[in-house]
Parts: structure tokens; C-alpha cells; sequence
């Protein structure tokens, strides 16, 4: 059995991590925390906000819109490509700019790099 060497320090005595690097590791878990609450809560939301604008266009919609794609379609788009709330406030933001004295026209969604897309 190997000899561990005998510190006289208490624990209450030992140096603590300066505060720089102490910063940085609660900043890491609290990205590591966010970024995990994100994907648990995120994805059904994600799913049931598609699924009722997928309602929407099947039952209630007539599909009369001055832009390409759809509002609907649109919204649907920038919920798959930026999440649950971005998606939402820009679908709300095409929705007030659709209006009959618009030109409307061609308008894609924005895409984010990098993420897991739903298929639709």
C-alpha cells in the first residue's frame, strides 16, 4: 500500500478556487442546466404547437394568405427552426404584417444552424 504524504492543513484552511475560475464553472453549469431544461420541456411543447397549427390549416384555415408560405405554414417553419417562443413571436410578428393593404410576396422563415429539426 503506497504512503500518502500527511498534510497538516485543515479543510477549512485550504485555498478556495479564485474567482475567475469560480465564475466560469457556475457559468458553465447554469448553461449546462438551462441547456437541459431547454431540451426536456422544449419538445413536447414544440410537438403540440405543430400539431395545433397542423389543425388549424386541416380544419379552420381556407388558405387565403398574401405571403408565401402561409402564415400558418410560416409559423409552423420558425417553431421547427427556432423554438417554442422565438417561433411564436415571429409568427405573431408575419401575422400583423399580413394585412390587405400589404404587397405580400415571397417571406421565408428565418433557419438556425445547428439544430434538430422536426419533420413536418
Amino acid at each position: 500500500m503506497p504512503h500518502l504524504p500527511v498534510t497538516s492543513e485543515k479543510y477549512s484552511e485550504k485555498k478556495s478556487l479564485p474567482r475567475p475560475v469560480l465564475k466560469e464553472v457556475l457559468r458553465r453549469n447554469a448553461a449546462v442546466l438551462a441547456k437541459t431544461l431547454r431540451k426536456r420541456f422544449s419538445s413536447p411543447l414544440k410537438g403540440l404547437c405543430i400539431r395545433m397549427i397542423c389543425f388549424y390549416q386541416k380544419y379552420l384555415s381556407h388558405g387565403t394568405c398574401l405571403y408565401t408560405p402561409t402564415c400558418s405554414e410560416y409559423t409552423k417553419r420558425c417553431i421547427n427552426n427556432l423554438g417554442v417562443l422565438p417561433g411564436i413571436l415571429c409568427g405573431m410578428w408575419r401575422i400583423l404584417r399580413c394585412n390587405p393593404l400589404s404587397k405580400g410576396g415571397i417571406d421565408p422563415a428565418p433557419e438556425a444552424c445547428f439544430k434538430k429539426k422536426w419533420l413536418i
